[in-house]
């Protein structure tokens, strides 16, 4: 089962007892770890004290744990953050998390109030161990010890995973909300009045999948068209990303399309043909979709109409057919 909400914003972990002092120290260093210091990025020496709002950012092969108490953000290579420490009578931690994977470890006895930023999540946990990674499209929670509270203050929608769980978000294979799985029973999303929130069904997941991936589309030709325009090679490398991400986002939704035909037993019909194989001619019909030519589908079809709903042309009758254009 998997249980699905709206996106969040930030990691929080909670404890009853004062907080440490902010200071940040490099207990753990390998490779090529940088610090921004005004305009300049410099690397960062094991035993250096990273101050509030400083980057800190992983390399290729770098790795580093800032360490405060019993506290510790470990950074993986290719991550990416700033953390903000606020005093007062409620002391605030947050590490603001851009990309790569972080790994945290709050001690209950020693933390009053941590958390974590990202674009896609945001989960409030109490004295534990998790880990947080941020890609383009998406980011995941998994936890390692205690019990990590998902919050979505944007539709005021909650729940709780614990250990050998996690929650993810991904605006193309998830459809902007989250997912939770793992081992064990999985729990309900409930929303501000308690009552259960319900999941997005595969026709829905496979319907956003396919709008994020025309939007990817779209923004790799207006990238391809301001590189063309520009000729810097900074534009260029925006065209490669863009590109690249409209790949991904064909995959996703290619993927929601597949599991949206396996939940549903076969092909969706679409204009002009279906999903999982365009109509063919004269044909019988096959498994997931119709035969193309006479030949038996199994998952696509020869087809000669334009693609309808994201309709696949399928290769003679076999197999999974190719991701067409829709009318």
């Amino acid at each position: 089962m998997f249980v699905r909400v709206g996106l969040l914003a930030a990691v929080s972990v909670f404890s009853v007892t004062s907080a440490m002092a902010d200071d940040w120290t490099a207990s753990k260093l390998r490779g090529q770890v940088l610090q921004l210091i005004g305009n300049q990025w410099l690397l960062l020496q094991r035993g250096d004290v990273v101050p509030d709002t400083r980057y800190v950012a992983t390399m290729a092969t770098g790795h580093v744990e800032l360490t405060r108490g019993g506290e510790t953000i470990n950074l993986d290579p290719n991550s990416r953050i700033r953390i903000f420490d606020k005093g007062g009578a409620r002391p605030f931690t947050t590490v603001k998390q851009d990309l790569g994977t972080v790994a945290i470890e709050a001690n209950v006895e020693n933390v009053q109030h941590f958390a974590v930023q990202t674009r896609y999540l945001a989960a409030v946990v109490k004295g534990t161990r998790f880990t947080v990674t941020v890609g383009k499209s998406g980011a995941k929670v998994d936890v390692r010890r205690g019990h990590v509270e998902i919050d979505d203050p944007t539709n005021q929608t909650h729940t709780t995973i614990s250990v050998g769980q996690s929650a993810s978000v991904d605006k193309t294979a998830t459809a902007g909300t989250i997912e939770v799985s793992g081992s064990g029973n999985l729990p309900v999303v409930l929303d501000k009045r308690g009552e259960p929130v319900s999941a997005l069904t595969p026709k829905e997941l496979a319907k956003a999948a396919d709008q994020a991936a025309k939007n990817a589309l779209k923004a790799a030709e207006d990238a391809d068209k301001a590189a063309g325009d520009l000729g810097t090679k900074a534009a260029k490398d925006a065209a490669k990303e863009a590109d690249k991400e409209a790949k991904d986002a064909a995959k996703a939704a290619d993927k929601a399309d597949k599991a949206e035909n396996d939940s549903s037993g076969g092909g969706k019909d679409g204009k002009g043909g279906s999903d999982n194989g365009n109509s063919g001619n004269s044909g019988s019909s096959g498994n997931g979709g119709n035969a193309g030519n006479g030949g038996s589908g199994d998952g696509g079809g020869n087809g000669n109409g334009g693609g309808g709903n994201n309709g696949n042309s399928g290769d003679n009758g076999n197999g999974k057919g190719k991701r067409g254009k829709s009318d």
